[in-house]
């Protein structure tokens, strides 16, 4: 671990009985350097460090510049803070090339980073994330050549303009998730161009609530229907009645998802963890519809189910597809003034594996009466 030093590596001996002089890097780096000079056994002194034989003036001198130059180099590398984070190729580039700023070998990529991102997403946050790459792919080429280092502002600047043939809302997500791969190297200890910071990815804050008028609300429960409209309008309430469980994972549902009147099942889009009671209201719709196997059995693929269940939402009010049903519940609960907290954690915006158990079991009252509440406010009338 300690400090550079000069060595002769004797373990080869070129033609003419020479070996070569190398200065044997410190600091646990396990790494030796070439500097040019071969010199006999007889030329080195192995305790001083230094050459005895012809022109040994000359040698020792250029020897010793060259210890000094990686000496100063390594110190400024510490300085910065970046000299553990090097592989040892980058190091030795950056120790044998003095005019270079950073490292040119074994450098973390984009398309590395995005790949390691979209391993760790599920559902649409995945499906978000290979489109963003897929955009940036049209835009720069091979994402596995462009380095972080590349990442200027005038980079970013240029791709948003080349997204603004989208939507406000399509061209924050694609910044957004740019942004998010970017500073997950960041974290990684991967050195990054600062500029993404500046970058706006705002999205508008028009966006339009999908939230069903608590009156349009009961008068769609109300409704006399039969045959698939039945079925496509109880699919849209059963999901307000398990507090805006999504189409995805109510498709996924087993009869193993119930425990003791509760029903236990992990969010696509989050990977959280949910505990829902289930109301009358919502175990007599489940009964309506039982599977075999599966919690519902809805008699056509699950695709064209949602589609058709959306298609005639939208035919009731303009727009109502099987998410609102989510929203429509939280604008509820608010109407009620239930705690923004509850609702959160109804939600699952909130959670934590350091609440304790106890804590767990009050937040669960709270959500289950919350539920209730909202409830009894859309079927009293």
């Amino acid at each position: 671990m300690g400090k550079s030093a000069l060595r002769l590596d004797t373990r080869r001996a070129l033609k003419d009985g020479t070996y070569p002089v190398q200065i044997k890097v410190g600091y646990g780096t396990n790494l030796y350097l070439s500097t040019g000079i071969y010199l006999a056994p007889s030329d080195w002194n192995a305790k001083l460090q230094v050459c005895i034989g012809p022109g040994s003036r000359k040698i020792n001198n250029i020897l010793g510049m060259l210890l000094l130059s990686i000496n100063n180099r390594i110190a400024e590398l510490m300085e910065r803070g970046v000299f553990t984070s090097l592989t040892k190729e980058q190091l030795r580039q950056m120790l044998t090339n003095l005019q270079l700023n950073a490292p040119t070998v074994d450098v973390p990529t984009l398309g590395q980073y995005f790949t390691k991102v979209i391993e760790l997403k599920t559902g649409s946050t995945r499906t978000s994330y290979d489109q963003t790459r897929k955009r940036l792919t049209e835009y720069c080429g091979d994402l596995d050549k462009v380095k972080f280092s590349d990442l200027n502002y005038s980079f970013l600047e240029g791709w948003q303009k080349q997204l603004s043939k989208y939507k406000r809302n399509t061209i924050s997500r694609r910044m957004k998730d740019l942004k998010a791969v970017i500073r997950y190297a960041y974290e990684s200890g991967v050195e990054v161009n600062p500029a993404y910071l500046k970058i706006d990815s705002s999205a508008e804050d028009d966006t339009p609530l999908r939230s069903l008028p608590v009156a349009a609300m009961r008068k769609l429960i109300a409704m006399q229907l039969s045959g698939k409209k039945a079925m496509y309008r109880d699919a849209f309430v059963l999901s307000f009645l398990l507090i805006g469980i999504n189409p995805t994972d109510l498709k996924k549902l087993t009869k193993d998802s119930v425990v003791n009147g509760r029903l236990h099942y992990k969010r696509s889009k989050t990977g959280k963890n949910y505990s829902i009671r289930i109301e009358p209201e919502a175990q007599a719709i489940i009964d309506r519809y039982a599977g075999d196997k599966h919690l519902l059995y809805y008699a056509e693929k699950y695709k064209c189910f949602e589609q058709n269940c959306n298609n005639f939402l939208s035919s009731v009010t303009d727009g109502l597809t099987l998410y609102w049903a989510r929203y429509s519940w939280a604008n509820y609960a608010v109407d009620l003034d239930i705690p923004k907290d509850t609702i959160s954690e109804s939600l699952g915006h909130r959670h934590g594996a350091h609440i304790t158990g106890i804590y767990i079991r009050y937040s669960l009252d709270k959500i289950d009466a919350a539920n209730r509440a909202v409830i009894d406010y859309v079927m009293s009338k």
